[in-house]
């Protein structure tokens, strides 16, 4: 267990990163996520989408979903972090991007001990996220920076319009039946309820009457 130590403090380096992608959505330097939050919250989200799906008798492995959620930027802690419409303006770039992530990912699980080969298998399945777990936990990333950009105040119809369709590809791939019908059902209400209340108003209208 030696080896944890290293990557204990390794990890520390994620509350530094910042997600850069997010410049082109017009978010200042100052407000930009960095990569602890980022993880911390789309764990949280899959966690949450997970446990749902799996309460309505989805075969949902919640564990891997929360591997996957820890890990799935990790690649971009030495940087290679690129925006969503960048991406889809210059494929190449995302390509390059992605190979990056995963030279990355390599070198990073050099600091993972005896479950290096885990770890490094972890982060191929979460670049290529073919199963429900890995969707569901890429659900969770791009619920979280949508939620992130409304919360900076640069969000618009705009951000919905673009996700939803991926999001809606994503789920169409899914293998249970009971996750495809109920994150099919989360999806379609989340695009129409996101922007429908702020903070205030949500804490209101569930305090004690």
């Amino acid at each position: 267990m030696e080896h944890l130590t290293n990557l204990f403090r390794l990890m520390e380096l994620t509350r530094s990163q910042p997600q850069y992608g997010y410049a082109l959505a017009g978010i200042q330097q100052d407000e930009l996520s960095n990569l602890a939050e980022h993880h911390y919250l789309v764990t949280f989200t899959a966690w949450q989408l997970a446990s749902q799906v799996k309460k309505a008798g989805a075969k949902i492995d919640i564990q891997k979903v929360l591997e996957f959620c820890l890990i799935h930027d990790l690649g971009e802690l030495f940087g290679g972090d690129i925006a969503m419409p960048y991406a889809r303006a210059n494929p190449k770039a995302k390509i390059h991007a992605k190979a990056f992530e995963e030279e990355n990912q390599r070198f990073l699980s050099k600091f993972f001990g005896n479950q290096s080969d885990y770890f490094k298998e972890l982060g191929r399945e979460i670049l290529n996220a073919k199963s429900d777990e890995c969707i569901i936990a890429k659900i969770a990333d791009y619920i979280e920076v949508t939620h992130y950009k409304q919360y900076v105040k640069v969000f618009s119809k705009f951000d919905t319009d673009l996700v939803k369709p991926k999001l809606m590809e994503m789920i169409g791939k899914m293998k249970d039946p009971i996750a495809k019908r109920e994150l099919n059902k989360f999806i379609k209400s989340w695009t129409v309820n996101i922007s429908k209340k702020d903070i205030p108003e949500i804490l209101y209208e569930n305090a004690e009457k």
